[in-house]
């Protein structure tokens, strides 16, 4: 009988451990089942079909919203940005990663570097189809670059470039940030991986919600985004949490260059910018508190003595400040602007650089950060780029300011133009594309080609304004969106300007209505801006090409004309830009370079007498007067009232009467 139970009980016991393996295994694939059929969450791709085109892939407009856990935040991405599902075998493909800056924040869209480099890497190697695709994203950090650039291998990139590193703290999923998961970068590129999965989405959401009730109103929706992702307001230069933010944004690069590099794949990092020169600290952080008033005391002094021009007084006020507690950032930032009011440029160039280090509110990268990049520099396949040394060598003294930068950071066009230009130029001399076909071009040139309007800086600098009319730049929050005073808001452009802010119209449709209220007004220069804008950011459209061209031909620019009408035919066949390509070239006395076009578009359009008018016109000054006459006869019987029809006749009749 023993024997028997012994026996009986060891043949249960595969039983019982399968058993209690598939309990915890049940206990999660159930739930996930039933989240998925309830159609709970959802999965966030990369890409998707491009919708007016399905031969493309565009950039997921959902894609922000994997870094901000528990937050409605949709950060906005590069819409316009497309590529070729199927690769052509000439196409070099460049994957840009970073975040606001790299979008190209607040004008966005043409206006930022990677949009601004593809135009000037296709006019220097012609013969290549250049693809450059942005994947930048405003307030991500390290996080969404390492993520996103994991994920690449299957669209084959050629080269991967990055400029990142600011919102390290603040960003999403950043240490000191409200949509932080925690300073464990194990713990938040696992979270990461299994974002996926509806279980964890509910777990998230969960978390998220048991933060907001316990933080109450001040984490609420109120406020820019960059208020609302602030959680520690003072960080002090070499903190536990200042180092950690180091050391993830250090862990992450390095990951996506061990990736790149088992890939023979090359990868361009910028150096970190920002306004060292014209942005003050926005928060002093204080080693003792006891002697908080008296540094106070002391500061204004040196404050008093600035402001009187005296000096070498205020050099000493603020080193006996100082003395007094060396954290404060404020207090660097004035002896950079007394040594720069004094002459001394290098110790200036210190101070404001230390004036930054200190800030407490760490919206601006460290140059911790700038000497992790510049270490990334040593390994093969790995190219730095001298962001900052080029805006240093553009600025007043090597100081960036407000010359190139708009605020704490963000560039304007001028500075984004700079970004441009330098990523270019390290890019050909890296040689991955060989010599260049064309020589280098100057930045007035690429001014007129970028496709950057007057409504795309008014649209930045509403941001801007409005950006800085809240905190960290005042005490309060802006007034909502609605209620903010734009200047001249009877202007039917600001008006245009204002509906795009607010969501009520496009980018788009913003260009396209000021471009019709530009014509309406004849000021065609206005409208070719906008047509220009529009060219560049929907590039297999080719109906901005050929609106572009007809502003063009009105103010006389007909070789301009003629290269953005050959763009549109690349594109699509139209007869309508075939046609005028042939009529350009026709005033240029060029029939032999008229005819083929005008052919092209006879076989689009075969019964148009316009056409067989422009060819008798090309046969005509060919020679070729049975041609001619054949051409025009069939005009007069078709349309015997088309313009200057008779006379075009007459003059090919006398011709043939003159022949011998």
């Amino acid at each position: 009988m023993t024997k028997h139970s012994n026996t009986t009980s060891t043949a249960k016991r595969p039983f019982f451990w399968v058993l209690m393996l598939l309990i915890p295994v049940a206990a999660i694939v159930l739930p996930e089942l039933v989240l998925r059929a309830a159609g709970y969450g959802e999965t966030i791709a990369l890409f998707q079909t491009f919708e007016s085109n399905p031969d493309y892939y565009s950039i997921n407009p959902k894609l922000g919203e994997r870094y901000f856990p528990g937050k409605n935040t949709r950060p906005e991405v590069a819409v316009t940005d497309i590529f070729l599902k199927q690769k052509p075998a000439d196409a070099f493909r460049i994957f840009v990663l970073g975040a606001s800056t790299t979008a190209g924040y607040p004008y966005l869209y043409n206006a930022s570097f990677p949009s601004m480099l593809k135009i000037m890497l296709r006019e220097y190697y012609p013969d290549r189809r250049i693809e450059v695709i942005n994947l930048a994203m405003p307030a991500v950090t390290s996080y969404a670059v390492r993520e996103i650039a994991l994920q690449l291998d299957d669209y084959q990139p050629d080269m991967l470039l990055i400029y990142a590193g600011h919102n390290e703290f603040y960003g999403g999923l950043g240490v000191a940030s409200t949509a932080s998961l925690g300073g464990s970068r194990w713990l938040v590129n696992t979270y990461l991986r299994l974002r996926d999965f509806r279980l964890v989405q509910l777990i998230s959401s969960g978390m998220a919600g048991v933060r907001q009730m316990f933080a109450g109103s001040a984490a609420g929706e109120s406020g820019t985004l960059m208020q609302r992702m602030v959680q520690d307001r003072a960080i002090a230069y070499r903190s536990d949490l200042f180092d950690r933010a180091g050391e993830i944004f250090r862990g992450n690069i390095g990951d996506v260059l061990d990736h790149c590099r088992d890939r023979n794949l090359p990868v361009m990092i910028g150096t970190l910018v920002s306004n060292i020169r014209d942005q003050q600290p926005f928060v002093d952080v204080f080693s003792e508190e006891q002697r908080k008033i008296e540094w106070q005391q002391q500061i204004a002094v040196a404050k008093q003595l600035y402001e009187k021009q005296q000096f070498s007084e205020a050099a000493i006020a603020v080193k006996s400040a100082i003395a007094i507690d060396s954290l404060p950032a404020s207090q660097y930032f004035l002896q950079g602007q007394i040594l720069e009011a004094s002459g001394d440029s290098a110790a200036a160039y210190a101070a404001f650089y230390r004036a930054k280090e200190f800030d407490g509110l760490r919206f601006r990268a460290s140059e911790v950060l700038n000497q992790i990049i510049e270490k990334f520099g040593e390994s093969s396949g790995v190219g730095i780029v001298p962001i900052r040394e080029m805006f240093e060598a553009q600025s007043p003294g090597n100081l960036p300011g407000r010359a190139l930068l708009l605020e704490h950071l963000h560039p304007n066009v001028d500075g984004y133009l700079l970004m441009a230009t330098t990523f270019a130029e390290s890019i050909i001399q890296s040689g991955v594309l060989g010599e260049p076909v064309v020589a280098t071009l100057p930045d007035s040139l690429w001014r007129q080609r970028i496709g950057v309007s007057e409504l795309d800086k008014m649209v930045g600098d509403l941001r801007i304004d409005y950006l800085k009319s809240g905190w960290p730049f005042q005490p309060d929050a802006p007034l909502p969106q609605a209620e903010f005073p734009v200047p001249n808001a009877a202007d039917p452009v600001v008006q245009l300007v204002r509906q795009f802010w607010l969501g009520e119209i496009n980018w788009e449709a913003m260009h396209v209505k000021a471009a019709e209220l530009f014509r309406s007004r004849e000021q065609w220069e206005k409208a070719a801006a906008e047509y220009r804008a529009l060219a560049i950011a929907s590039e297999i459209n080719p109906s901005p090409y050929i609106f572009l061209a007809d502003m063009l031909i009105r103010l006389q620019q007909f070789d301009e004309a003629l290269a953005a009408l050959k763009k549109a035919v690349a594109i699509e066949p139209n007869a309508a830009a075939y046609q005028q390509i042939g009529r350009i070239l026709l005033l240029q006395k060029q029939p032999s370079l008229a005819l083929p076009y005008l052919q092209q578009a006879l076989q689009l359009q075969p019964d148009n007498p316009g056409l067989y008018f422009d060819l008798a016109r090309t046969w005509f000054l060919q020679g070729d007067l049975p041609r001619a006459n054949q051409a025009i006869q069939f005009v007069l019987q078709n349309a015997p009232d088309f313009p200057n029809a008779q006379q075009l006749a007459h003059i090919i009749t006398s011709a043939i009467k003159q022949q011998p």
